[in-house]
C-alpha cells in the first residue's frame, strides 16, 4: 500500500516528537543526580558521610539509688530509760521520717537488748509547722487513755527524736489536733515546748 507524500511528512514528525522527549527525560535523570550503574559499588570510608560511621551509644536511663542518713530515735530502755538508737532514712531526713521510725517501733535486735516503745502504740504522728525552733507534733487522741507513767515516757520519746536534729529546741504538743498539756518527768503539766529539760531525770 503506497503512502501519500502528507502521511509520510506526519509520520515525520511523530518520530521526531518522540525522539525529542526521550532525550529531555534522560537530561532531567541525569540533572537530578541518578545514573545508570550496572553493579554496586563499595564506597571508601572518606566517601561516606561522617554521621554514618560513627556509632551512637544507647542513652542511660539508670536511675541513681537513694541515698540513706542516719536519723537517732529513743526507745525505753530499763528503769523508763529514754535510750538512743540509730535508724537509716532516705536523704533528706525529716522530723517526719525520724517520727515514723519512732512509731516502727524496736526492730528485734533492739528488742532482744530489752528495749520497748510505748509511742509505738501510738503512731503515726503528725507534724505541724515549726517556728523559729520549735515543732509541733500531733499526738492521737488515745494518748489520753494511757497510763501517766507511759504518757510521760512518750512525751520524753517524742522530744528526745525531735530535738535529736539541731535546728530543733523544743516540742509543742497537740492531742488530736487540739493544744494540749504533757507531764514532765517531774509530774508537771506544761502547755509551752517541752524541751530535753523536761525529760532530763528519764535520759539515758
Amino acid at each position: 500500500m503506497a503512502h501519500s507524500p502528507r502521511g509520510r511528512a506526519v509520520s515525520a514528525r511523530r518520530v521526531f516528537a518522540v525522539t525529542t522527549a526521550l532525550a529531555l527525560v534522560a537530561v532531567g535523570v541525569a540533572g537530578c543526580g541518578v545514573g545508570a550503574q550496572s553493579s554496586a559499588e563499595i564506597l571508601g570510608g572518606k566517601s561516606v558521610p561522617s554521621g554514618l560511621l560513627q556509632a551512637k551509644r544507647p542513652t542511660s536511663t539508670t536511675v541513681p539509688g537513694r541515698l540513706g542518713v542516719a536519723v537517732t530515735v529513743y526507745l525505753e530502755g530499763p528503769g523508763r530509760r529514754l535510750v538512743a538508737v540509730t535508724r537509716n532514712v532516705a536523704w533528706p531526713a525529716t522530723v517526719a521520717a525520724a517520727l515514723n521510725q519512732l512509731a516502727d517501733g524496736p526492730t528485734a535486735a533492739e528488742a532482744a537488748r530489752g528495749l520497748v516503745s510505748p509511742a509505738s502504740a501510738l503512731g503515726p504522728f503528725g507534724v505541724g509547722a515549726k517556728r523559729g525552733a520549735i515543732v509541733t507534733v500531733n499526738l492521737p487522741v488515745a494518748f489520753e487513755d494511757l497510763a501517766g507513767q507511759d504518757q510521760t515516757v512518750v512525751a520524753g520519746q517524742v522530744v528526745f527524736t525531735v530535738t535529736a536534729f539541731p535546728a530543733v529546741r523544743g516540742v509543742h504538743f497537740v492531742v488530736g489536733g487540739q493544744p494540749s498539756q504533757v507531764p514532765s518527768d517531774r509530774g508537771s503539766l506544761s502547755s509551752g515546748p517541752a524541751t530535753r529539760q523536761d525529760y532530763s531525770q528519764g535520759a539515758g
